[in-house]
């Protein structure tokens, strides 16, 4: 979305975007103790919100019971909770983490702003993507086995592709003409919502 579009988007939706996403506590990361991990605070709940990003994160883990959506970004587990609270791990410093904030209530809001204009994605939706298996996504790719992504072959490309330490640009055949519709199809699967 392009810079004026977001203004007006969040100025349209001023009274239920974010606002404030405040960093309450900080201490060292338990994998580096070079780095530090934080707690946050939005300033509105965000379990309405939990599904759509589940639906728009390739990557990402959801539990309606524990009300908390996790996901890997970049090289931070970052965790979402129903009351509004976000954990980040493996945060460089308060600078990085106040990026990782903003960046995160961008993301919020665009997922409000979905919810408002489209309402809550179907249940059948978000099954959907739970049962979504490597052994799923391996059926829809080329099945080449041409390493060219850098596995050993397409079934451990597609476990990668789920857990998102792969992504479709990693995969050169699904660029080929000819395979288009299969590249369209997984994306669809992997994230079945776009918030961009």
């Amino acid at each position: 979305m392009e810079k004026n579009a977001e203004d007006l988007a969040e100025l349209l939706f001023a009274d239920v975007v974010v606002r404030k996403i405040e960093i309450k506590e900080i201490s060292p990361c338990t994998a580096d103790p070079e780095r530090i991990k934080f707690l946050a605070q939005a300033d509105k709940p965000l379990e309405d919100i939990l599904p759509i990003l589940y639906l728009a994160i390739p990557n990402a883990k959801y539990s309606e019971k524990l009300g908390a959506l996790s996901y890997m970004y970049q090289q931070h587990l970052i965790t979402i909770f129903a009351n509004g609270r976000i954990s980040m791990t493996y945060v460089k410093d308060r600078n990085e983490a106040n990026q990782l904030v903003e960046e995160a209530r961008w993301l919020i809001n665009r997922a409000i702003i979905y919810l408002k204009t489209h309402g809550k994605p179907s249940p059948e939706i978000v099954q959907a993507k739970k049962e979504l298996t490597p052994v799923k996504i391996y059926e829809m790719l080329p099945k080449t086995n041409c390493k060219m992504c850098g596995e050993q072959g397409c079934f451990a490309f597609a476990a990668k592709l789920l857990n998102g330490e792969k992504t479709l640009q990693d995969c050169p055949p699904l660029d080929y003409k000819e395979h288009n519709k299969l590249k369209f199809q997984i994306e669809k699967m992997l994230s079945p919502i776009k918030l961009k």
